[in-house]
């Protein structure tokens, strides 16, 4: 029995995985909050700030940086590579945190609800004879 090729079955296949992989990255970005600090909490940046926090800073001279934390001090934050923003510097700052466990949890439902529409959908388009 000669079996016909579907090469439309495999580009939807590839297409489901486009949308899965799509609908991952956008709901991952969910879980990341950006808050700008105003001025009247500047003095108490430090404590505002945790381990791992991306903040971005305006410093008194106009340039902008941005600082992956590493450590907070009571005057600095310090990043990668022993990079060091002392806070009396910093005249206007966003930190940028994302939540790791709403993250990898909303990352394990994706993935099981991908698993779970593949099966639903009858897996992969082999070439079989239909078992004969």
């Amino acid at each position: 029995m000669k079996t016909r090729f579907r090469p439309f079955q495999r580009f939807a296949t590839v297409a489901r995985a486009c949308v899965a992989l799509g609908t991952a990255a956008t709901l991952l970005a969910a879980c990341t909050t950006s808050q700008p600090v105003t001025s009247a909490d500047l003095p108490r940046l430090g404590a505002l700030v945790e381990v791992n926090d991306t903040v971005t800073c305006t410093l008194r001279d106009g340039s902008t940086k941005t600082i992956k934390v590493s450590a907070v001090e009571p005057d600095a934050l310090v990043g990668e590579n022993h990079q060091r923003i002392a806070l009396a510097d910093i005249t206007q700052a966003e930190i940028t945190r994302t939540d790791v466990t709403k993250s990898v949890l909303l990352g394990l439902a994706v993935a099981a609800g991908v698993a779970a529409a593949a099966v639903a959908g009858g897996g992969g388009g082999g070439m079989g004879g239909g078992g004969y």
